[in-house]
């Protein structure tokens, strides 16, 4: 095992930027009972780009209006708080994606890619199965690769370690970054989303959707909105779509099939879903500045 120090983790964690203030006001004022669409509005507008981000997600096949939504006011009162939670979180992690990871086998754009596309397959399960947990869901899923980002840094560092282990036959990435590290992507998830001051209920879900096991209330939130981004994640490495050297290392946890009515053969329509809407996600959603 490679030791990583404290200095060399708060190095990696420099290259995460923290949470803009105009975000941390925007949830803060979120959670303000007293809050109004109006005044909600009026702080986003004050960050340009995030404005921009959050009208491409809202108009996007992700929420599936018939008509396109006009102004950010608009978009609240016909979402609600807690969507609206949901969609600035999202833009916001979408910003922070936007590089490449070039030991994970990312360009430039293509964590956004896998980011979004595993959170439309999430939202996709909750609404089906819990749809009042599916903008939980949904917040969760995109932003669950955070730490990638982290652990890119280290497998710079040591890349020849890591090209000797990958050469070798392992049976889920996660184990492989702890025995190489003794940390995994998920784990640096969890220090950015606790940086960042992200809402319990979503970092236990980032934390456990890999873990489904270790939860043990099985009709819990908790179990549903993970089991909800565990498909959904596992549905955006299926797809191969922005696929990196991890796809395919994370198998279904079976227990989902022993713990809920989902089928395997759910997960092959929803799959089906995901690719059919795969290029209007792309369009709508990811190509919205050129490199």
């Amino acid at each position: 095992m490679i030791t990583i120090t404290d200095k060399e983790i708060s190095e990696a964690i420099e290259k995460i930027p923290p949470l803009e203030p105009v975000v941390a006001k925007t949830l803060a004022l979120i959670k303000d009972p007293t809050s109004s669409p109006q005044k909600l509005a009026q702080e986003i507008a004050k960050d340009v780009m995030l404005t921009f981000e959050i009208m491409k997600i809202v108009n996007s096949p992700i929420y599936g209006f018939s008509r396109r939504v006009q102004s950010l006011e608009h978009a609240i009162t016909l979402l609600g708080f807690k969507s609206v939670e949901s969609i600035v979180l999202s833009a916001y992690a979408k910003r922070v994606y936007d590089t490449d990871l070039k030991f994970f086998n990312l360009k430039r754009g293509e964590l956004s890619i896998q980011a979004f596309i595993g959170a439309f397959a999430a939202k996709l399960v909750a609404q089906e199965n819990w749809p009042e947990l599916e903008d939980l869901a949904f917040s969760a899923a995109t932003l669950r690769s955070v730490g990638k980002i982290i652990m890119n840094f280290f497998f710079s560092k040591h890349y020849d370690k890591l090209s000797q282990e990958l050469k070798k036959d392992f049976d889920s990435f996660d184990k492989l970054e702890k025995k190489i590290f003794g940390f995994t992507s998920n784990e640096f998830s969890i220090i950015i989303l606790e940086r960042w001051k992200i809402p319990n209920e979503i970092k236990e879900i980032v934390q456990f959707h890999n873990k489904l096991s270790l939860i043990k209330e099985k009709g819990s939130r908790l179990y549903k909105a993970a089991v909800s981004v565990h498909i959904g994640d596992r549905i955006a490495m299926m797809t191969g779509l922005g696929a990196s050297i991890d796809s395919m290392k994370y198998p279904i946890d079976q227990e989902v099939f022993q713990y809920t009515k989902i089928k395997p053969q759910d997960i092959e329509r929803y799959l089906e879903k995901t690719i059919n809407i795969y290029p209007e996600i792309v369009r709508e959603i990811i190509e919205v500045i050129p490199p």
